[in-house]
């Protein structure tokens, strides 16, 4: 009867062991699932996980200028072309800013300047326009062409707001980013933007803005590299709703003849 007792509690002391043991590593397995989820991603996070798929922020720092020629075309919702034309953008970036955008519209031609000082649009040679909205209209250029890097611009709020589906898209990491243009010099709207990102490769893909009263998808079609940086070379714009879905296209715009100079280290 001894020996009985014995092995019994021998037998139930095993079994409370090996249901702690158990009870313990699937306390820990939960936990670390647990920790995983509730890891939040900040906007911040997934901004430089763009800037580094795109080539870094490094690299983009060192560029001394950037040349390129910009086609755009808006479209009318019935598909008819609206208006068309062709830019050559010249960005001397560093060590001082200076800007000159030129194109011609049937014999006329165009030519805005920008720099720290000064922002003026020339038409034929006399000026047409100088002050907030030039520089308004350069500062959105630069802008576009500077994605994902200038979404770290000084003044820039930026929230995250998970991953979310977008027309044809699974899941995209989606960025809200609002602007004062009246507190900083540098940005040119105070219009909302979102910002989509690949969800694995960090890759920037699209855009939407609210421009009171309509909305506004702008994809990026394709990309090329130049020097390690990563640019726009085929975008289009659709007029959307509130979720992102397309009513119709607005506009086209073509990005070619990249050059960049850098910085000597």
């Amino acid at each position: 009867m001894k020996n009985l007792i014995t092995h019994s509690f021998l037998s139930l002391g095993i079994i409370c062991i090996f249901s702690c043991v158990f009870t313990s590593c699937k306390f820990s397995k939960e936990t670390k699932n647990s920790d995983a989820i509730s890891k939040e991603i900040t906007a911040l996070e997934v901004v430089e996980n763009a800037i580094n798929a795109a080539g870094t922020n490094r690299n983009w720092k060192k560029m001394a200028s950037l040349t390129y020629t910009k086609k755009s075309r808006l479209l009318l919702e019935n598909g008819e072309i609206e208006s068309e034309v062709t830019q050559r953008h010249h960005y001397e970036l560093r060590p001082q800013k200076s800007i000159k955008i030129t194109w011609i519209v049937q014999k006329d031609s165009f030519l805005i300047v920008h720099n720290d000082s000064v922002s003026q649009k020339f038409k034929n040679g006399s000026i047409i326009d100088e002050g907030g909205k030039v520089k308004a209209s350069v500062n959105s250029a630069m802008y576009v062409i500077g994605m994902p890097f200038k979404l770290l611009d000084k003044g820039t709020v930026l929230s995250y707001e998970g991953l979310k589906s977008l027309n044809t898209i699974d899941t995209v990491h989606t960025i809200n980013a609002t602007y004062a243009p009246k507190k900083h010099q540098n940005h040119s709207t105070q219009d909302e933007w979102w910002y989509h990102f690949d969800k694995n490769t960090g890759a920037f893909l699209s855009s939407m803005v609210y421009h009171e009263p309509t909305y506004a998808l702008i994809e990026n079609i394709a990309t090329t590299k130049q020097d390690g940086l990563t640019f726009p070379e085929r975008r289009k714009s659709y007029r959307c709703d509130a979720s992102g879905k397309k009513l119709f296209l607005r506009a086209e715009f073509w990005y070619e003849d990249y050059a960049i100079i850098f910085l000597d280290d």
